[in-house]
């Protein structure tokens, strides 16, 4: 009776470590998963903030203009066109530093990094035209069509909520030359899709 009593002890007790270790496991999982959606909702909450910064000073700069065309005073429009600038500046600063988290999560995903790019010279872009006192709008736009640049945010926001996170942080700071050029020319066909074409 005495080895019975043991034996069920000590089989009690190894149960309860493996039973212990899985649960330890998979509590470490649902930690990783939680951390990292987390991190993802942190991610798409900048881009929201990026998004409410710069919809002010281009809408602004845009009645500008046409304040310009109705004489306003040269001097005033300077005025105002600098700080303009100075908060698109401010908003592109925002999403410029967005990569810094976009990389631990998704590693150098081509589709979504081509996305990143290519409203990352869409907005080099227009801080050129506000600069020169041009017209904000794409060649196929108007005061009448929907807003490319933001359809191509939106866009953007959408691959951060679906784009799977990698497993491991990548190990190098800087994608490889040949993760580059597919990033590159993957921006192209998206800066063609949504502001080089009508739609």
């Amino acid at each position: 009776m005495s080895d019975a009593f043991w034996n069920g002890l000590w089989s009690g007790v190894f149960e309860l470590i493996a039973l212990g270790l899985i649960a330890g496991w998979i509590n470490l999982i649902y930690q990783r998963i939680k951390s990292r959606q987390g991190l993802r909702r942190d991610l798409i909450d900048d881009i929201d903030s990026f998004s409410s910064s710069l919809y002010k000073p281009r809408k602004i700069y845009q009645h500008l203009l046409k304040q310009r065309e109705q004489g306003l005073d040269p001097h005033d429009w300077e005025n105002k066109r600098l700080v303009c600038l100075d908060e698109f500046t401010s908003a592109a600063g925002q999403f410029r530093a967005l990569q810094v988290k976009m990389v631990p999560l998704y590693g150098f995903d081509v589709e979504l990094f081509g996305y990143y790019l290519a409203v990352w010279n869409a907005l080099r872009g227009i801080r050129k035209r506000i600069e020169k006192g041009e017209d904000l709008y794409e060649a196929h736009e108007n005061e009448a069509s929907s807003d490319a640049l933001y359809r191509l945010l939106d866009q953007f926001r959408y691959r951060v909520q679906i784009t799977p996170s990698v497993k491991e942080k990548p190990r190098l700071l800087n994608p490889s030359e040949s993760v580059e050029n597919e990033i590159f020319e993957y921006a192209k066909l998206v800066t063609q899709k949504y502001l080089s074409s009508s739609k």
